[in-house]
């Protein structure tokens, strides 16, 4: 399975498992049973937006591409771009 797959899996399938929108893909790694996504997703929206609390989620992918195991690793609202 190519990395644009793995992406593509998780963008289509995971908003559906946690009924959340997604914010964007901020990485991807490999391992030795699939692949590792991360990706962020609109826990909470707010006005303005920069105060949306997203939640950073680590979504495993195997060979076929089915997820397999996922879990939200961090929270933080949209404004707080320096890391803590």
């Amino acid at each position: 399975m190519e990395v644009s797959e793995a992406v593509k899996t998780v963008l289509g399938e995971f908003p559906k498992l946690t009924n959340l929108n997604s914010s964007g893909v901020v990485g991807v790694s490999h391992g030795d049973d699939g692949w590792v996504v991360s990706i962020e997703m609109v826990e909470k929206k707010s006005i303005p937006d920069s105060m949306d609390i997203l939640g950073l989620y680590e979504v495993k992918v195997d060979d076929r591409g089915k997820i397999v195991d996922f879990s939200r690793v961090k929270l933080r609202k949209r404004c707080d771009t320096v890391e803590a």
